[in-house]
């Protein structure tokens, strides 16, 4: 199966700009996350180069996880997954430590 990044990233930008999007919060080792505001200005100036896997998620769901990890001056890391309604959720989105 070939990914079509372009049409990943049309959908996680729109859903974005929409506001249908949320975060996994994880108190044991919660890094520099990112506000609202901040992921969809960084969402929006993603590109597909900066496209990194696509890998099933742990959770046995049979579902995608996408990672992206941008480089506009900082770099972030960005992994999420589709839910239903198009709704976004990223499992990580936070300085890239490499």
């Amino acid at each position: 199966m070939e990914i079509n990044v372009v049409e990943i990233l049309d959908q996680l930008k729109k859903s974005v700009k929409e506001g249908n999007f949320e975060f996994v919060v994880r108190a044991k080792r919660l890094k520099s996350p990112v506000t609202s505001n901040v992921a969809r200005i960084i969402v929006q100036n993603l590109r597909k180069e900066d496209f990194n896997k696509r890998a099933l998620d742990h959770d046995g769901s049979g579902e995608y996880l996408w990672v992206f990890i941008s480089d506009d001056g900082i770099r972030y890391y960005i992994k999420f997954k589709f839910l239903k309604n198009n709704r976004v959720k990223f499992i990580s989105f936070h300085e890239a430590q490499y």
